[in-house]
């Protein structure tokens, strides 16, 4: 009886030794993930604040294209006097400003499986939202708009280049004719329509999501630190 009971006691010693070594060892490897998953916020958390610079700074010159295009637009609809230079200038000047996020600390996160062990739901959830939905969906209107800005350039704007460059011989009579074309006007209504009702809104909405991820972070760490 006493050997059996000795027995039963060594067992239990080292089931609980082991017991106690997995349990440290699963701690300890929680411990590691948890202190990586921290970094992989602060690196998401510099790359954020990147690109809500680097999305201010596009929704302003989009928006200062924007203006642009109205200006052609009124002077096309007769509310503005035709100046050649100007109008040459302006259209050999469009372009299609657009967003590429920073997506390396996210991507490395979500790629060590990290990402997605961790339980801060709160965190995680938005920052998914943010690149898996926004940046996706501004990427897609991203090059709607720069497909729109090379048939622009390609079919409509090409005319307008020559002046610009000071060539000789330049017709301006057919550059202000075909300026006032409705070929012309059309393809500049298209392309103007797409950045200020689509790609502009888009920018924005993804400028407001990061704000409220920045600021999400910038929680977590407050209570975390």
């Amino acid at each position: 009886m006493n050997v059996l009971t000795r027995g039963g006691v060594e067992f239990l010693a080292v089931f609980l030794g082991l017991f106690l070594s997995l349990w440290f060892d699963d701690y300890q490897e929680d411990k590691e993930v948890n202190r990586r998953l921290k970094e992989d916020y602060r690196k998401i958390h510099i790359e954020i604040k990147e690109d809500l610079v680097h999305i201010d700074t596009l929704i302003s010159n989009n928006l200062k294209i924007v203006k642009d295009e109205e200006y052609l637009l009124s002077v096309l609809n007769g509310y503005k006097v035709f100046n050649f230079d100007t109008v040459v200038t302006i259209v050999s000047n469009l372009v299609a400003p657009t967003f590429f996020g920073n997506q390396s600390a996210y991507s490395a996160s979500v790629a060590s499986g990290r990402f997605n062990m961790s339980k801060d739901d709160d965190l995680v959830q938005p920052i998914s939202k943010l690149y898996e939905h926004y940046y996706k969906r501004l990427k897609l209107n991203g090059d709607l708009i720069d497909q729109r800005s090379e048939a622009f350039d390609r079919e409509h704007a090409l005319l307008f280049f020559k002046p610009i460059y000071k060539s000789t011989s330049v017709d301006t009579s057919s550059i202000k004719d075909y300026f006032y074309d409705d070929k012309f006007h059309n393809g500049l209504l298209l392309y103007h329509d797409f950045r200020k009702k689509y790609y502009l809104q888009r920018l924005r909405d993804t400028r407001e999501k990061l704000v409220e991820v920045e600021r999400v972070i910038m929680n977590y760490f407050t209570n975390n630190s």
